[in-house]
């Protein structure tokens, strides 16, 4: 009978991982609350591969040290073949397999993959077909790069324009295969297989089903996600991961027995602290991690250290070094350049290096809008949405690395380019209330307190204090508005409710080479889609004109249609419209009277012309109207504008 042997690739970084592996090797990050190490080892173990080889070169010596205690637990032959640098994959099989002269097969399982198959199935039809190599591959998932002909053989191993599955990193070979590697130090087993191909070599390719669990634990998202993944997924062959399922489950509904919000895709370790109150979203704390306080925590790795309390976001604050690190680039040759917008708590810097740039931000994660942007950011992208990806999310120091958009916003898109423009927002917008309505549920994503009474009585009686009290010294002026109002509040509350971004005025859609983004997303919540309209719209730091609102909330409806959703009725645009104007220039006040920002003090004519506009544009509202044209007579005469 042919002898297997096991082969466990373990030596890389995992930079694509950090910050995470920069205090262990990706070999022991833990899945599940289990080392992706001993999970794949136990893989082989309970399918009857023995022995394993276990290549090692970064942090070699704890992974040394970690197969020692797994053999010594559970009567495992695990074969450690040290690597003085990193050999690629060819590379490490030519040199590891030296340490099994008596396997005539070698079956390839990379560390970072967690799957749940039939592995003796893949032996017994490599062996049936004396094959080369025999790979198995994941169909719908992946990046699909490898092709098959019309009989199920490999085309291409690397082909991105018409892959149609997924190499899963599982692959079983006949040791002599390895005579198809190059002569370099750090060879590709992708390409031997290729050679064999051209040799006449059989090189088969076997489909997993559907339903089979498997995660390449890449980045940091991917790895997040993978534990959500996991969750309501029938395992079948893995006992050990199967368990560790278990397990996971039990923790959860522990900690929510104490007080504490889980949500999303969650692994949780052992002796964790986490004080009542709090909100886990998207996070995987390892071993030992205690939390500060009682905050919102998405969408980041903790890493098994006391969380330090939040520090304070002021002029002094620098990015940690891990930053650098995982960046891949030397602080020394980089430059911070402070952004002029910066949010409340909030601070942003462009960090150049060369010719190279992003966005860092650190943030108070006490305001909950901040702690929730990178899930809100990754849930938006994958719906489709264009928003500035999160690079790296330090959750432990609150810091955040985004792409740069540049400094091109849709304030300054010129008039020839504006209609093209706000009609990919409006796209953008379209997409977000249709498509992301159930998503947005599904996901229980942290968003902001949805539109209720309170939230619209909260926007009305900041406008009133803030200008009619203190801007224009008028509160008289609202009296007559008040029954209105009610009918006003009344209509929106009757609206669907669906995610909105609640801010979308022109200064938060970024304009990069012809495509728009979203940015500031952070406070999106459930509430009325025309508010979002309205805000674009009716926008005071643009005043469109109304052929171009019209033309523009045309075509809103036919995207919504198109995503088979059904638009809001016309004037719901302006009853919409007339609530978000009476917010800015709630907020125009208080930036200019109590923050002293002069800056917004030049937005409040054209906010009560908007209004104005807004509230003739509706026959519903004649004393909303009234108030909007006394306030824009008050404000044109007080701040000398004409």
């Amino acid at each position: 009978m042919s002898r297997i042997c096991g082969f466990i690739l373990a030596a890389g970084e995992g930079r694509r991982l950090r910050p995470a592996t920069l205090t262990r090797p990706k070999a022991l990050v833990p899945f599940c609350g289990v080392p992706l190490l001993e999970l794949v080892a136990s893989s082989l173990a309970e399918q009857g591969i023995s022995p394993i080889v276990v290549n090692a070169c970064y942090q070699a010596d704890r992974i040394y040290e970690a197969c020692a205690r797994l053999q010594m637990a559970n009567g495992w032959d695990l074969r450690v073949s040290l690597e003085p640098q990193l050999l690629n994959q060819g590379g490490g099989l030519r040199k590891g397999v030296e340490l099994v002269p008596e396997a005539e097969h070698v079956l390839v399982h990379n560390v970072d993959i967690v799957l749940d198959y039939d592995l003796k199935k893949l032996v017994r039809l490599h062996l049936e077909r004396n094959a080369a190599a025999t790979v198995l591959l994941i169909p719908n998932r992946g990046p699909k790069t490898v092709s098959l002909d019309e009989k199920g053989n490999i085309r291409n191993f690397r082909d991105r324009e018409n892959g149609t599955y997924t190499f899963s990193g599982i692959h079983i070979l006949r040791r002599d295969v390895l005579k198809y590697l190059d002569d370099t130090a750090a060879p590709d087993i992708i390409k031997a297989y290729q050679q064999a191909m051209v040799a006449g070599e059989t090189v088969q390719a076997v489909v997993a089903e559907e339903n089979v669990y498997w995660s390449d634990i890449g980045t940091p998202l991917e790895y997040i996600r993978a534990h959500g993944q996991i969750v309501d997924c029938p395992l079948s062959h893995h006992s050990a991961l199967r368990k560790a399922q278990a397990e996971q489950a039990r923790r959860r509904f522990a900690l929510e027995l104490k007080g504490v919000t889980c949500t999303g895709a969650l692994g949780l370790g052992t002796e964790l602290g986490v004080p009542a109150g709090s909100h886990l979203h998207n996070a995987v704390l390892w071993d030992y991690t205690r939390l500060p306080k009682a905050l919102l925590y998405a969408d980041g790795i903790f890493v098994g250290d006391d969380v330090q309390s939040p520090k304070v976001v002021d002029d002094k604050r620098v990015p940690d070094a891990r930053i650098y690190l995982s960046l891949g680039v030397e602080p020394s040759q980089c430059t911070l350049e402070e952004l002029a917008k910066q949010g409340s708590g909030r601070k942003y810097c462009r960090l150049r290096h060369g010719d190279r740039n992003w966005v860092w931000s650190a943030y108070n994660p006490e305001r909950r809008e901040n702690a929730g942007f990178a899930a809100i950011s990754d849930f938006l992208y994958r719906l489709g949405i264009h928003v500035p990806r999160v690079v790296l999310h330090l959750a432990d120091t609150f810091e955040l690395v985004s792409e740069d958009l540049g400094q091109s916003d849709l304030q300054l898109a010129s008039d020839v380019m504006r209609e093209g423009f706000l009609f990919q927002v409006v796209e953008q917008l379209a997409r977000l209330h249709v498509l992301g309505d159930q998503a947005v549920r599904l996901e229980e994503l942290p968003l902001q307190r949805g539109f209720t009474k309170g939230l619209y009585d909260w926007e009305r009686d900041y406008f009133r204090h803030n200008m009619l009290d203190v801007c224009l010294e008028a509160p008289e002026l609202w009296g007559p508005v008040a029954a209105e109002y009610c009918q006003l509040r009344s209509l929106l509350l009757k609206q669907p409710l669906v995610p909105i971004h609640r801010d979308m005025q022109s200064a938060n859609v970024k304009v990069l080479d012809g495509k728009v983004y979203l940015i500031d997303f952070q406070g999106m919540r459930l509430g009325c889609a025309a508010y979002d309209l309205g805000s674009l719209l009716y926008d005071p730091y643009q005043c469109y004109p109304m052929p171009l609102r019209q033309k523009v909330w045309s075509e809103y409806c036919r995207r919504v249609r198109d995503f088979g959703g059904v638009p809001p009725e016309d004037d719901i645009l302006q009853i919409a419209a007339c609530q978000r104007l009476m917010q800015a220039l709630g907020a125009y006040g208080k930036l200019w009277r109590q923050d002293r920002l002069e800056w917004y003090r030049q937005f409040i004519v054209p906010g009560f012309r908007m209004l104005v506009a807004a509230a003739s544009e509706t026959t519903r509202f004649p004393a909303l109207r009234a108030m909007a044209e006394k306030g824009l007579e008050l404000a044109m005469n007080k701040l000398g504008c004409n």
